[in-house]
């Protein structure tokens, strides 16, 4: 398949999602609380700290963590703060890409100042994606490339939060997708990420999708077609996660329905389809009951199946959505470095590297070379475009 096609593909899979959450809010909402939590820890991974998606979740809800993921841990919430809440790119373009800038800097590091983008080209690194804001993909794309060359690849983690902030807000300028441009709270950040409540227009997670089925490297300015295939087939597997999420919610509904006298099940079920993670602490506290009352009600929900519980020890216990967990299961390991090799991914391990670590592409800049990358993407809705035609042309020949 050529580029074209590979984008066709991409941004079909992607409407389709689109539309299932569009028409199912509540449904969106646990999507994306799950994804976030995959894609921060997905990113990290990315750069080659080893963390896992459950120390992740456990340093969020019990404010501990295993001491080699502590560092990775808090690089994954800054993360999830941002991934949550993108902001406004295109209203407000130096705020929005300041803070993924904020997010992204590495904890106990300093950032090469000589790196660091003017004020005044944050704005071009928006518009070169609400060129192609009718293609969500492209335009998120081409602003991650934008930002990739004009920061010299100083931070790949930055570049995919630039990917999603404008993918997402070219799918609310499509008319689709709602507003999701919100204020944050002291609530909202006392909260840490996990509690803050997704309010983002992205479909597509670039971390997530590259490291789903083997490790595949970040590279805005080169590797398109590779990421147009991984997103592809993330896309696709999202379709059928969105259907397995749908019939847990139904199930949970069900529950909620069928509680009798004053249980407070419905209010527990209430607040899992907003925050599919608990712990007996944070019920005792949402609810206000007593310790032994929460765990009675995360019992219940436990022997129905609609809980796990995802630690194996009986104190300090906290609860996820089956959903969640068995995506937790699959992604705790998409960032483990072994030995200085990624483990568990397919190909050669001496020959992979974390993309933190790759070479940045850091060439001497010159006038022409932005152009040049963004002819290359031009290039490929080219391709779409002929790839359309040549589907309407045969479509013509069979009526």
């Amino acid at each position: 398949m050529d580029i074209g096609s590979f984008l066709l593909s991409a941004e079909t899979h992607a409407a389709r999602v689109e539309g299932i959450l569009l028409a199912d809010p509540a449904l969106a909402g646990l999507w994306r609380m799950e994804t976030s939590l995959l894609e921060a820890a997905a990113s990290v991974g990315l750069e080659g700290d080893r963390i896992s998606t459950h120390g992740m979740v456990l340093r969020l809800t019990s404010g501990t963590a295993m001491e080699e993921d502590a560092r990775a841990v808090e690089m994954a919430l800054k993360l999830l703060t941002v991934i949550r809440r993108p902001g406004d790119p295109f209203g407000a373009p130096i705020a929005a890409l300041r803070r993924i800038e904020a997010a992204a800097a590495p904890i106990d590091q300093t950032r090469d100042e000589g790196d660091r983008l003017e004020d005044a080209e944050l704005p071009l690194v928006v518009e070169a994606g609400r060129t192609w804001s009718h293609v969500p993909i492209l335009a998120g794309w081409r602003a991650a490339a934008s930002y990739a060359f004009r920061s010299r690849r100083s931070s790949p983690v930055a570049e995919r939060l630039v990917f999603m902030a404008v993918e997402g807000a070219a799918r609310h300028l499509k008319g689709l997708s709602p507003d999701k441009r919100v204020g944050r709270d002291a609530l909202d950040e006392r909260a840490g990420g996990l509690l803050m409540p997704a309010a983002a227009g992205w479909i597509v997670p670039p971390s997530v999708s590259l490291t789903r089925t083997g490790f595949r490297v970040w590279s805005p300015v080169t590797g398109l077609a590779s990421f147009l295939e991984a997103a592809t087939r993330g896309l696709s597997h999202d379709l059928g996660h969105l259907g397995t999420l749908r019939h847990k919610l139904t199930r949970l509904s069900a529950m909620m329905s069928s509680a009798h006298g004053r249980s407070r099940l419905p209010d527990l079920i209430a607040h899992l389809k907003a925050q599919p993670v608990v712990s007996s602490a944070m019920v005792m506290d949402h609810l206000g009951v007593t310790r032994r009352t929460a765990l009675s009600l995360i019992g219940e929900l436990v022997d129905a199946g609609c809980l796990s519980n995802l630690t194996a020890r009986s104190t300090s216990r906290f609860w996820a959505l089956p959903s969640l967990a068995s995506r937790m299961g699959h992604a705790g390991g998409a960032g483990a470095v072994r030995g200085g090799a990624f483990a568990g991914r397919e190909g050669p391990r001496g020959n992979l590297k974390p993309s933190g670590q790759l070479d940045r592409l850091r060439e001497e800049r010159d006038d022409g070379q932005l152009d040049r990358i963004m002819a290359d993407l031009d290039s490929a809705m080219s391709g779409l475009d002929d790839v359309v035609r040549r589907a309407g042309g045969l479509r013509t020949k069979a009526e």
